[in-house]
Formats: C-alpha cells, structure tokens, sequence
C-alpha cells in the first residue's frame, strides 16, 4: 500500500516512473492493490524453488497452528498453544538446516540477481528505493555502482530501520550491510521522527543524510461513519498484528471487554482471547479489511512497545472520517515527542496504554461523536507528501 501510495505521488507531481518490482512469483496478488496507469513496471523473477519450498512449508505449518488453536478447549488451549508454537519453531530449524539461507538477503539473492539484467541508457533524475525489503536499496546500489543505472541522485525510503527494528535478533553482518547502504545514498528517509533520531546515534557517518517524512496513505476513504445517531452502538477497532513482545495490546482488550465495548480485533498474534462483544481474527486480506472498517466507529492505532517505528496504519487511518484513538507506549520522551509530532494536526485522541486511560479517552471521543465532524489528513495524502518530498 505504502509503495503505491508513493508511486501515485510522484505521477500526481507530474514525474514519469519506471518501476522496478518483483513479480508475482508464488502466492496471490492482493486485488485491491492495482498497477497505476501511466508508470512503467518491470518486473523480474525474484524466488528460487528452493524459496518456494521453504515459503510454503512455513505457511502450512502456520496455518496449522492457527487451525490446532481454534479447535482446542479453553481448559487445554494455553498448553496446546505453546506446544503448536514449539513445534513450529522445530520445524522451522529444519527448514534453515535443509536449505541454507543467505545471512543478509535470505529471500532476496533470486531477485538482486535477476535485477542485474535492468539497463536503460536515460539518465534519471532521482532514483528511489523503498523498504522493505531491505534488498530494494541492494538492487538499487548494484545497479548504480555498475553503471545499468544513470542517475543524478539516489534516496533511500526506510518505512523500518533494519538492524534496530522492532523485531531485532539481526547479525552483525546485516548492520554493517545497512551502514553500507546508508553510506552509499544521497539522502535517507525514515517515517517516524523517534527512528530518525535513533538511526542517528546508530549510524553517525550517515546522519547529515537522514530526515523524516510522513507515510503516505493509500487513498481517501469516503464511506460514511455508520448512521452516526446517539442510539446506534458504537465499535471500535484495532486492525494490525499484536505479538506481545512488540505491542501491548491487553489494556484495550480489557477496557472494551470490562466496559461491555463492541467492536473488532484483527491481525495475528502470540495471544489467547475470547470475547463476548468483541470479534477476533487473525490477518485478513484488504477487500475483507475494507468492509470490516466500513461497520467500524472509532479506529485504533496502539504503539509499539519501544523503538521508536510508528506502525503505518496511523497515516493510512488519517484518510477516513472516522475518529481515531491513538494509544501511546515507550518511554515518556517517546510519548511525548509522538504526541507533539501528530497532534498538529488535530485529529487524534491521545492516551496513555493503561486500561484507566483508554476507557477515559473512550468516553470522550462518544461524548463528541455526534456532534464532531472528522476530515481526511490532506497533507498526508500521496500528492502532498511526494510534493514535501520533492
């Protein structure tokens, strides 16, 4: 969403756009994300069969996990949980040990390889590289350094910093790759303010190149915000993955489920839980996603734990009409430098990640629901902020 949301940027500024992408290789192509006209895609094989196998071994072992979780009884879920995960990580290894990965790029050598292929004799006035994955910048230095690539300037987009993400558990030798990409742009761009700052301290050779950019969304969500009257219930929802280990998300759980709040939770997770007003699913498709937040009230955005990433969806919620609860988390520095960053534009209700604080915010964005009218984040959309950027 975020790539097409700059693309779309750009042919809205008036640039022309050759696009280099991976193909459809394995897997379905999400409908809802369509080429835009106008840009010139090429497209190249970007996974081995032995990147096949591995993909589809882990999926179907996921996806028995999730299934094995559904079918157990709450009695005996936790255990089988966990024995599911175990096994999971089992195989896993088995995985890695048959068919050895690359340490840097374990999905990405097929297609930084094939990409070598590329050679346009015109030379570009920007080239853009855009993460993840982290092999686009790789793609993008290979074909400069070796001249199948002219170009004026080269800038990098981190929607997440790589080494120091969230996730962590990297190597070594992925944050000396990183410094070497960095190193090699003219400019680097990352979407959150608080990661800006530690890529800083992080990298200090290349920390004259870094600034913040916001996300932009996909495009404007116009549908209506339900009927809108004090006699129809209102529900919230948090759309997004919530393993405990990067975001909190029980505070709001218990607040929506203690104060008999409907709504939805969507996205998958390392966590158990069953309510009766609110519905649960793991990761859902966007066509599926669309409908789901059209019955939605009040969108919730909930922050990570720490590291300072900023989870996409606060910009792509930006673009509805809908009120949206920002949940804060990390350290106080963090929270508030979040807040002073997006409470310029004055549509956000800000809360601390504590049961109290969410269910105090809750009653005041339904004190103001009807009478509040909500409008997109203009200088979020595509066209402003490639403007910005530019």
């Amino acid at each position: 969403m975020s790539h097409n949301s700059y693309i779309r940027g750009l042919v809205e500024n008036g640039c022309e756009v050759d696009v280099i992408m991976k193909n459809d290789s394995w897997g379905q192509t999400d409908s809802a994300l369509n080429k835009i006209n106008g840009v010139n895609y090429i497209e190249f094989e970007s996974t081995s069969w032995i990147d096949k196998i591995r993909i589809r071994a882990r999926g179907n072992v996921s996806r028995n996990v999730a299934d094995g979780c559904k079918s157990v009884s709450t009695d005996n879920s936790n255990s089988k949980f966990s024995t599911s995960l175990k096994l999971r990580s089992i195989l896993k290894t088995a995985f890695y040990k048959l068919f050895p990965q690359d340490k840097v790029y374990p999905l990405d050598k097929k297609w930084i390889s094939t990409t070598q292929k590329f050679r346009n004799h015109v030379e570009y006035d920007l080239v853009v590289s855009n993460s993840s994955p982290s092999a686009s910048h790789k793609v993008a230095q290979l074909l400069i350094e070796s001249g199948r690539v002219k170009t004026k300037r080269w800038v990098q987009i981190w929607e997440d910093p790589w080494s120091h993400d969230l996730y962590g558990n990297h190597s070594a030798a992925i944050e000396n790759e990183e410094r070497n990409l960095l190193e090699a742009a003219s400019e680097i761009f990352y979407v959150s303010p608080l990661t800006t700052e530690y890529q800083k301290r992080y990298f200090p050779t290349a920390a004259h190149k870094m600034n913040t950019i916001p996300l932009p969304y996909f495009e404007i969500d116009d549908c209506e915000n339900g009927s809108k009257t004090l006699n129809t219930p209102i529900k919230y929802g948090y759309f997004g993955d919530y393993y405990s280990h990067t975001r909190n998300l029980l505070p709001f759980f218990n607040a929506m489920n203690n104060s008999q709040r409907s709504g939805y939770i969507f996205g998958d997770t390392d966590l158990l839980l069953q309510s009766e007003t609110v519905e649960i699913s793991p990761r859902v498709t966007l066509d599926v996603l669309k409908n789901v937040q059209r019955q939605t009230s009040v969108l919730v955005h909930l922050s990570n734990l720490y590291g300072g990433q900023i989870p996409g969806k606060i910009y792509h919620y930006s673009a509805t009409n809908k009120p949206i609860l920002f949940i804060l988390d990390g350290t106080d520095e963090e929270k508030q430098l979040l807040t002073k960053h997006f409470g310029v534009v004055n549509r956000y209700y800000f809360c601390d990640n504590t049961q109290e604080s969410i269910m105090q915010a809750m009653d005041a964005i339904e004190r103001e629901f009807c009478a509040k009218d909500e409008q997109p984040v203009l200088q979020y959309s595509p066209k402003e902020v490639v403007k910005l950027f530019l």
